[in-house]
């Protein structure tokens, strides 16, 4: 331990084991395993003031009740010591000048002087070669010394009594004096600690503080970040509808192709129906033709009247009539089903035309959609190269305000030379003052001094009417661009809300359009599954076909209004 812990030079294992009885031992080794459990947790580091607080106030129940438990064994001790004083002095007899009775309150006073240092009085102990506290064995042995002299200690008793009573009273007073010395260290132990938790809150609060600044900076850079996240979303979204839109009218050119071949299919099957049309007509013919034969054949046999062969022959002929009115009738059954099969067919071409005609609507409205979206690359083309202008402008705008900076700079310098030269002429005219007054014969050059003072003095007048009409020029210029600059920002502003609405409006448009595609697709699939196991049942899909087409053609007019 003292090897690990060199600041830990208190310790006392390192002291000698010599006459130490087991009751002694047991107590130190008590002493040194509550003391290794205290420093175990005193002593644990973490990694940060955080990780160290939460440690302190996990552990401190923990260290409380060792504390009480050190603080028990400690005061059980010294009443220990106290007793075993004042038996030793009670057996030895000692007087009031006995060396035993000095000695006492010389370790009291160090016991009290080691500040609740718990192995002092140990240290002591060991230290010293007459120990006060004797060992259990030690006392036995003085105790059968002491039963064989009471015969001789008895006559000292009475004068013994008064002195362990002033005894008792100094060891109170000694114990007295003990605790309030404890007391005040403690208060002083106390106020240390106060002003190290102060130091240590004044340092949390500053931290605090810097955390918090911290954290309103860190949520400021997270507020930019997300708006910029969502500028760059929305723009990724706009070139993302614009190439859904591109892919979305390709595939709708491919589904009118598609549909354009169905239709030429629809027409080979329309063929079909006419060729059984005029299959029908034949038979109509052949049965008119049977009947009219079969209504001369009743009228000959009512008329003539045969023999029995003739009747048997008649009968048999009778036979093979009732098989062939039999077959007649089956004839006419199927001639009444076509019949009406034919009328569907007429319904169903009805229907076909009908939906042709509402397809040729919905390829115009296409095709109109189709002009609008050149009609809209056109003027996506031409605001870029408003765009491109307005850049041109403004960097033409920039270059007038770097021009009207070094104007100013210019006319601030010709001011400054002007007022420069205004200062050599005030100073010429003092000294041609002087001149004149001094040499009157030397008239002439004065006068051209003055004439060149005025001239000056014109001069400046114009230059400075020339800088307040540039001035008026350029702040007016400026007001202007200013003006065209804000017009051209409402118009962009304006146009892009327009582009806007009408990417929207041809989204909605084609979100519908896929939703008809889509039915089409899926009804058309069900019904031609249908149309090969019944070839004569198209009056159902063509009806359903247009319900179809008039829901998707009402459901389409908004769309097409708001476009």
């Amino acid at each position: 331990m003292m090897k690990n812990q060199p600041s830990q030079w208190w310790w006392l294992e390192s002291h000698s084991n010599t006459r130490r009885s087991p009751w002694l031992q047991s107590t130190l080794t008590e002493l040194n395993e509550k003391t290794k459990a205290m420093l175990k947790l005193i002593e644990e580091d973490a990694d940060s003031f955080a990780q160290r607080a939460e440690m302190y106030y996990k552990k401190r129940p923990q260290l409380v009740s060792m504390v009480e438990d050190f603080y028990r064994t400690h005061r059980s001790l010294a009443e220990r010591y106290d007793q075993i004083a004042g038996i030793r002095q009670q057996k030895t007899g000692g007087s009031p000048f006995s060396p035993l009775k000095h000695h006492q309150p010389e370790k009291l006073i160090s016991f009290a002087n080691d500040c609740y240092d718990s192995y002092s009085e140990s240290c002591d102990v060991e230290e010293s070669g007459e120990s006060e506290i004797d060992d259990p064995e030690q006392e036995e042995e003085e105790d059968s010394i002491f039963n064989n002299c009471a015969q001789l200690e008895e006559v000292q008793f009475e004068r013994l009594g008064e002195e362990n009573k002033d005894h008792k009273g100094q060891n109170k007073q000694k114990y007295n004096i003990y605790e309030a010395v404890m007391l005040r260290e403690e208060i002083e132990q106390l106020r240390k600690e106060n002003r190290v938790q102060k130091d240590e809150l004044d340092r949390k609060s500053i931290t605090f503080v810097e955390l918090m600044m911290l954290r309103e900076e860190i949520e400021q850079l997270r507020k930019e970040n997300r708006a910029q996240k969502d500028e760059l979303n929305q723009k990724d979204i706009i070139c993302g509808e614009a190439m859904m839109l591109r892919e979305e009218i390709e595939q709708l050119g491919k589904e009118n192709r598609v549909l354009k071949d169905e239709l030429s299919q629809k027409s080979i099957i329309c063929g079909e129906v006419m060729m059984l049309r005029e299959e029908i007509e034949q038979f109509r013919k052949e049965n008119r033709t049977q009947k009219h034969e079969l209504n001369q054949k009743d009228i000959i046999c009512g008329k003539a009247m045969m023999p029995r062969e003739e009747i048997e022959q008649l009968s048999k002929e009778n036979r093979v009539m009732k098989d062939e009115l039999n077959q007649k009738s089956i004839i006419c059954g199927e001639v009444m089903m076509l019949k009406e099969e034919i009328e569907q067919l007429r319904k169903e071409n009805r229907a076909q035309k009908d939906e042709l005609h509402q397809k040729d609507n919905i390829c115009s409205e296409i095709m109109m959609l189709r002009e609008e979206i050149g009609q809209l690359g056109k003027e996506n083309a031409a605001l870029k190269d408003e765009l491109n202008k307005k850049y041109i402008i403004c960097g033409e705008i920039m270059m007038l305000r770097e021009e009207i900076e070094q104007l100013r700079k210019y006319n601030r310098g010709q001011k400054n030379e002007l007022h420069q030269k205004g200062i050599k002429c005030e100073v010429t005219m003092s000294r041609e003052e002087k001149e004149n007054r001094v040499k009157n014969d030397e008239l002439n050059p004065e006068d051209s001094v003055c004439g060149e003072v005025v001239m000056l003095r014109e001069e400046i007048k114009r230059l400075e009417k020339d800088e307040r009409a540039q001035k008026g020029t350029l702040s007016g210029e400026v007001m202007k661009l200013r003006q065209e600059n804000s017009a051209q920002k409402d118009h962009l502003k304006q146009k892009d809300q327009e582009k806007i609405e009408v990417i929207r409006h041809l989204s909605l448009a084609i979100d519908m359009l896929k939703q008809e595609n889509i039915r089409m697709r899926s009804f058309i699939a069900k019904e031609s599954s249908n149309k090969w196991k019944n070839p004569f049942g198209l009056k159902n899909f063509m009806g359903s076909l247009s319900e179809q087409l008039f829901n998707g053609i009402t459901n389409n007019q908004p769309s097409l209004v708001a476009l």
